[in-house]
């Protein structure tokens, strides 16, 4: 049983947390998802509390982290001393991604090493001045540290993750309720290119 941590912290964006939760959710036999953050609670950019599943620091323990996104969220994080040293995340044997803004704090972790990565297009030149080569591109993969942009792209994010965990049939199955009647095969043709170019990198 594989531990899969999303990280949240106050005005996290609501859909970038949700979505990625609703995907990896559904599944329990394979991975435990859980939520941590610096409190109990937190609440989200549109007002929603949410209960947390543990503290920061287990995530340097999960087999997988992840990091939501936020505009004033990710910019208080980013000056939190406590947020910020509460993790000793180790790529050689951790999956870790973040979607959206959340790639500014894998480049203060020092995980992006300059990138290339992506995120949203109105966070580029913030993630450009931390020194970071953004490509204007869904998903970006360097070895176990994935970036994402947008925040639909959260689909090609956990579709990484369980694909590298568990390969490819396995991503299919996940992500099989989350496509359109009648468009199947365009979907999972976009999903499986997205992670294929974003795995290329």
């Amino acid at each position: 049983m594989k531990t899969i941590a999303i990280v949240i912290f106050d005005s996290f964006t609501d859909i970038d947390l949700f979505l990625m939760w609703d995907i990896l959710g559904r599944n329990r036999s394979d991975w435990e998802v859980k939520l941590l953050g610096a409190q109990e609670q937190h609440r989200s950019a549109h007002g929603m509390l949410v209960q947390t599943h543990g503290r920061l620091a287990e995530a340097n323990d999960a087999d997988v982290v992840l990091f939501s996104s936020g505009k004033a969220g990710v910019k208080a994080a980013l000056q939190d001393a406590a947020f910020m040293h509460a993790f000793s995340l180790d790529p050689a044997c951790q999956l870790i991604g973040s979607i959206c803004a959340g790639a500014y704090i894998l480049a203060q972790l020092g995980l992006l090493k300059g990138g290339p990565a992506t995120t949203h297009p109105d966070a580029k030149s913030g993630l450009q001045a931390m020194g970071i080569d953004v490509l204007d591109q869904a998903l970006v993969c360097n070895g176990n540290v994935a970036t994402a942009g947008g925040c639909l792209s959260a689909v090609y994010l956990t579709g990484w993750v369980v694909e590298t965990l568990f390969g490819k049939n396995k991503r299919r199955e996940t992500l099989r309720e989350l496509i359109p009647a009648g468009q199947r095969e365009i979907y999972e043709q976009l999903i499986d290119s997205s992670i294929r170019e974003g795995m290329r990198m």
